[in-house]
């Protein structure tokens, strides 16, 4: 078990940042984790990664991340998450300047370098949408709930119980922030093994991303809809719009899960943004939706 004694001033530096590189590495949490079939929503992705998969794949990095002895990250060999680093490009090359002159650690960071082509790359722009669109709605949370809201709603057996932060962890470890920031790093492979970092005054630690349950990528949606109210009202297509913006989404996103076309879902926005059922915010050079306060409370008086 993890136990964070969180200081008020460590508190307001609260953040949230992705990291391929510890996307990658939690992937391989659940290969080493489950020898047989995977549970859900990872079963059809270990599947496939794990047919045909390269032996040194296996040998050096799934095998060796089950022994506890040697380490397969040691101490400091991992690197805590920067948002500037948001690419497994310049992730790797920091890896590199920082244990440049090791052959040992120059032979790891190219087994996950090809082990990230095998296993996450093919999965890449989607996984990284699913990261985005986690962190503008933990944001949108911090912004009007503040950070304690956020943290409360984490998740994944992660409690906040003021002044502690707590989550499972294969070890029990009490940290107290002082003066510290506190990052928070959401990958869709927690499931498998939870990283945590301390390096020049920041705390780092993975959580499980909300979206992971019915993550369209590692699982196939279902085209079954069942009509209903929600249906009768609005539509058959911009109910399953509103069904699917549990968490903010982009249209091409949204229409990647539905299986429908970008301008139909487009269309739908359109018509439902201006009913003020959905909210839009942009961020960078994508603009994301979620649903509005009344749509939430038309979901509610539907008991849906």
């Amino acid at each position: 078990m993890i136990r964070l004694h969180v200081d008020n001033d460590s508190l307001q530096t609260t953040r949230l940042a992705f990291s391929p590189l510890w996307e990658t590495i939690g992937s391989l949490g659940i290969l080493a984790r489950y020898r047989g079939v995977a549970p859900s929503p990872y079963t059809d992705w270990a599947r496939r990664v794990r047919d045909g998969m390269p032996a040194e794949f296996t040998k050096h990095l799934v095998e060796a991340l089950r022994r506890p002895e040697p380490p397969l990250f040691p101490p400091d060999f991992v690197p805590v998450p920067d948002p500037v680093r948001n690419t497994i490009e310049t992730e790797l090359r920091h890896l590199r300047e920082r244990h440049a002159g090791s052959a040992e650690a120059e032979r790891r960071i190219g087994l996950l370098e090809r082990y990230w082509e095998w296993a996450i790359a093919p999965h890449w722009t989607s996984i990284r949408s699913s990261l985005e669109e986690e962190i503008l709605f933990r944001g949108r949370t911090l912004a009007v709930g503040g950070v304690e809201a956020m943290l409360a709603e984490l998740g994944g057996r992660v409690a906040w119980t003021p002044p502690y932060l707590t989550a499972p962890y294969h070890r029990d470890l009490d940290v107290a922030l002082d003066h510290s920031k506190l990052l928070l790093v959401p990958t869709v492979f927690s499931g498998g093994l939870r990283l945590f970092m301390e390096e020049d005054g920041v705390v780092a630690m993975s959580y499980q991303a909300r979206a992971t349950g019915y993550f369209h990528v590692l699982t196939a949606p279902s085209r079954d809809r069942v009509e209903d109210r929600l249906a009768l009202l609005l539509g058959k297509g911009r109910a399953q719009v509103v069904r699917a913006l549990d968490t903010p989404k982009t249209t091409t996103s949204l229409a990647a899960s539905l299986g429908v076309a970008k301008s139909t879902v487009s269309q739908h926005l359109a018509v439902l943004s201006e009913a003020g059922i959905v909210w839009k915010q942009r961020v960078g050079g994508r603009v994301f939706y979620q649903l509005d306060s009344a749509g939430l409370a038309l979901l509610r008086q539907l008991g849906l």
